[in-house]
C-alpha cells in the first residue's frame, strides 16, 4: 500500500511538471521596446502629418525570434518616402542574456489633429508600433526602463515640446484578415510612443487676436466721426470688413478643412456681427436730415458719440472673452 501512494505520488508529480512545462512554453515571448526621438522637423496641420527622426531598440531572448523585421509601424504617411536601418548586421548578446537591435528609421507619420481649440490647441504626436504576424498570445511588448526620450536639442517653431509618454496595449480587431489557417480573432500587442505638443498662449494672442483688435478698433473710428462725415464713416466700416474677411482666408489657409467651428472660427464670426452692427448703426445715422430728424418709420437710436461706441465695443469684447473660455477653460 506504502509503495502503491508514491508513485501515485510520482505521477501526480510528473503531470504538475509538464504541466507547468506546457504553460510555460505558451507564454508569450517578451520584446522589450524603447525609442529616442532624435529630431521633428516639421508638423503639417492641412496633411495631418508630421516628420520625426527617431531610433527604436528591441532586446528579447529567443534566438529564432526575429521582431526587428517583424514590426511596421501602424500610422505611417507616404510610406514610400520612409528609410529604416538597421545598424548592427546581427542581434548583440547583452550581459543579461538577451539579444539587441536597434533600428534608425526617418520618415512621416500621421495623427488625426483636433482642432477645435486653434489656435491654443494641443496635438499628440505619435508612433505607433506592431507586430506583423504574431499575436499578444504570441509576443507581446514590455516598456524598457527609459521607454522614451527626446533630444532637448529639438526646436518646434510654433510649439513647445512636453514630456512624452508610451502606451502599450492590446489592440483588438473585429477581423482574422482572411486567415482561414487561424480564423480565430486575437488582439495584437501595440505600443504607441506620445509627444504631446502645445502652442505658447502669448504667441497665439499676438499673432491671431491683436490684428482682429486692430480691424475691430478701425471699425469703431467709424461710430466716433460725426455723422455728417458719411463717407468716411461707411469707409471705415466696409474696409475693416475686407480687411477681415481677407486675414481670415490668409489664417485657414494653414489649416485642412474640418466640419466644425474652430475658436478663431467663432471669434472672426463674433467680429463680423461687430462691423455688421457698426454698417447699421452709420446707416441709420444717414438717415437723419439736417435737423436731426430721422427720415421714415426706424427707431431712434445714438449713430456716433463714445457711449454707443463703448457700449458696442464692450459687448463685442465680453462675446469674444466667453468664446474663449468656453473654448479653452472648458
Amino acid at each position: 500500500m506504502r509503495s502503491r501512494i508514491s508513485h501515485t505520488q510520482l505521477l501526480t508529480i510528473f503531470c504538475a511538471l509538464g504541466f507547468i512545462g506546457s504553460s510555460q512554453a505558451e507564454e508569450p515571448h517578451q520584446v522589450t521596446i524603447g525609442m529616442y526621438v532624435n529630431d521633428i522637423q516639421t508638423v503639417d496641420l492641412t496633411t495631418y502629418s508630421y516628420a520625426v527622426d527617431l531610433y527604436l531598440w528591441f532586446r528579447w531572448k529567443d534566438p529564432e525570434l526575429d521582431p526587428v523585421s517583424q514590426f511596421e509601424f501602424m500610422n505611417t504617411f507616404d510610406p514610400e518616402a520612409h528609410v529604416r536601418t538597421v545598424l548592427y548586421d546581427k542581434p548583440v548578446p547583452q550581459p543579461d542574456g538577451t539579444l539587441y537591435q536597434i533600428v534608425r528609421h526617418q520618415g512621416l507619420f500621421s495623427a488625426k489633429f483636433p482642432l477645435q481649440d486653434y489656435p491654443f490647441d494641443k496635438q499628440l504626436l505619435t508612433v505607433t508600433v506592431e507586430d506583423t504576424t504574431m499575436t499578444a498570445t504570441q509576443l507581446i511588448f514590455v516598456p524598457d526602463k527609459e521607454p522614451v526620450t527626446v533630444n532637448g536639442e529639438i526646436r518646434l517653431p510654433g510649439y513647445k515640446l512636453d514630456r512624452a509618454t508610451v502606451l502599450i496595449r492590446n489592440k483588438p480587431y473585429p477581423t482574422a484578415f482572411g486567415d482561414l489557417a487561424d480564423p480565430e480573432i486575437e488582439p495584437y500587442s501595440r505600443v504607441e510612443f506620445r509627444i504631446p505638443i502645445s502652442r505658447p498662449p502669448i504667441s497665439g494672442l499676438l499673432k491671431t487676436f491683436i490684428p482682429v483688435i486692430l480691424i475691430i478698433l478701425s471699425a469703431a473710428f467709424a461710430l466716433l466721426l460725426d455723422p455728417g462725415h458719411v463717407e468716411a464713416r461707411i469707409g471705415l466700416a466696409i474696409t475693416a470688413l475686407l480687411t477681415l474677411v481677407a486675414m481670415q482666408f490668409t489664417m485657414l489657409s494653414g489649416l485642412p478643412e474640418v466640419a466644425y467651428l474652430t475658436l478663431l472660427d467663432q471669434v472672426y464670426l463674433a467680429s463680423y456681427l461687430y462691423i455688421l452692427v457698426v454698417i447699421g448703426i452709420v446707416v441709420q445715422g444717414t438717415r437723419s436730415d439736417q435737423m436731426g430728424e430721422l427720415r421714415g418709420d426706424v427707431v431712434a437710436i445714438p449713430s456716433s458719440g463714445h457711449g454707443i461706441c463703448g457700449l458696442v465695443t464692450g459687448g463685442y469684447l465680453v462675446l469674444v472673452a466667453v468664446i474663449v473660455m468656453l473654448n479653452v477653460l472648458i
